[in-house]
């Protein structure tokens, strides 16, 4: 039984890394694309206006200007999805 314990313990081990790098691709790839997102909101879509925000949860793109009191205003919204 002994002899065989270390071979099932490897499997396990092994289906585990396995696992592990597959969470890890894939939460890179998210990543990326959501910075590839931002970049999009900020240097395609909002190039023009004074400040953007991405938001990665509803995927949307909102540029801001000022209005004539100073406050900033969304003057142009976009949904990056």
């Amino acid at each position: 039984m002994e002899k065989q314990g270390w071979k099932t313990m490897a499997l396990i081990f092994i289906f585990i890394f396995i696992l592990e790098n597959i969470f890890l691709v894939i939460g890179y790839i998210q990543i990326t694309d959501e910075e590839n997102k931002t970049m999009e909101c900020y240097y395609e879509v909002c190039e023009d206006y004074i400040e953007a925000e991405y938001d990665p949860y509803s995927k949307l793109c909102s540029c801001y200007v000022t209005d004539v009191l100073g406050y900033l205003v969304v003057n142009k919204s976009r949904w990056l999805g």
